[in-house]
């Protein structure tokens, strides 16, 4: 297996890393073969002058959401390279304005078919794709947008130290009291928000759980470490088959970043499938997603199989797991 991807999470900048280095050595190459003496890293810069100019250097860095170093760095190469052309703005005489030179648009009808080339087969993947990556791009850079990376981690590193818990008997697993509602929103927002996004199905279970998921013998566990509730999970009745249902899913499962890697999340998974064995249940299954690697090994290893997905109410679920009791 890929270890980069392997190690999931840790490895996302290092991955993004990757595939930019695989479409630059392609794309360089493709220039190369073409005849066209353009280096990759010029391509929004000229794109933007020949669409927008005359432009000035700091609207191009608004506007591509780049330093204006970085900005800078580009414009003096394409200078020398002849392809851009520079002068004073006749309103503000400290703007820099920017436009193709003559070699510059001589340069752009050689160069549409191969981004035409590019633009198509990038079309290809993407369709091709169950998530599509300019959509999760988008995504990610709006929540960085909204609070940096370094402003999260930085708060993440103010939480709590980490838990190391001794003795699995410093754990007790509990049963449903409306006292612990909030904490069963708590624990599933932290998570859901972490990788995903929350979506309506979400706040229906966890700010009603009396409606959504503890009728007809549904359940929630959570896991108690002194006074703090430090993981749940639900186990909601979904029909049995012989009537159309699907037996009971597995879900919600969510432990406290300060107490994960305590096995935590094995001691709630394996106390609800107990539950459910002590019902009569022939059938447990859930829903998550393939990003969430160490607890799709978790839910194998307690005897989840994957099995065919089927229409779902959330956006972030691609695999559908099954144990039979």
């Amino acid at each position: 297996m890929d270890f980069m991807a392997e190690m999931a999470e840790l490895a996302l900048a290092s991955r993004l890393r990757r595939l930019s280095d695989l479409y630059w050595q392609a794309v360089t190459t493709t220039y190369r073969q073409s005849g066209l003496d353009f280096d990759v890293r010029w391509a929004t810069v000229f794109v933007l002058i020949a669409r927008q100019g005359p432009v000035a250097v700091m609207e191009i860095a608004e506007r591509l959401g780049v330093t204006h170093p970085a900005v800078i760095q580009v414009i003096n190469e394409l200078e020398k390279q002849g392809l851009v052309i520079s002068a004073k703005s006749e309103r503000d005489g400290r703007k820099r304005l920017l436009t193709l030179s003559e070699k510059g648009k001589d340069m752009l009808p050689k160069l549409q078919p191969v981004w035409d080339a590019f633009i198509t087969v990038n079309r290809q993947m993407l369709d091709s794709q169950t998530h599509n990556l300019l959509n999760s791009l988008q995504e990610m850079e709006d929540q960085l947008a909204k609070r940096g990376f370094y402003d999260r981690v930085q708060d993440q590193l103010k939480q709590s130290k980490p838990v190391t818990i001794n003795s699995m008997s410093d754990i007790s697993i509990i049963s449903y009291s409306p006292v612990y509602q909030p904490d069963f929103k708590r624990l599933n927002i932290e998570w859901i928000e972490t990788y995903f996004r929350v979506e309506p199905h979400d706040l229906e279970q966890l700010e009603n759980p009396e409606t959504y998921i503890l009728p007809d013998d549904g359940q929630i566990f959570f896991a108690k470490m002194g006074d703090e509730i430090v993981g749940c999970v639900a186990m909601i009745n979904m029909g049995t088959p012989d009537r159309g249902g699907t037996g009971f899913e597995l879900a919600k499962m969510a432990v406290s970043p300060v107490a994960q890697g305590n096995g935590i999340g094995r001691m709630l998974c394996t106390a609800a499938i107990d539950y459910a064995r002590q019902l009569g249940v022939k059938t447990v299954w859930l829903e998550s997603n393939r990003v969430l690697t160490p607890a799709l090994t978790m839910y194998a290893s307690v005897g989840f199989r994957e099995v065919p997905s089927v229409p779902t109410p959330y956006a972030r679920a691609d695999i559908r797991m099954e144990m039979t009791l």
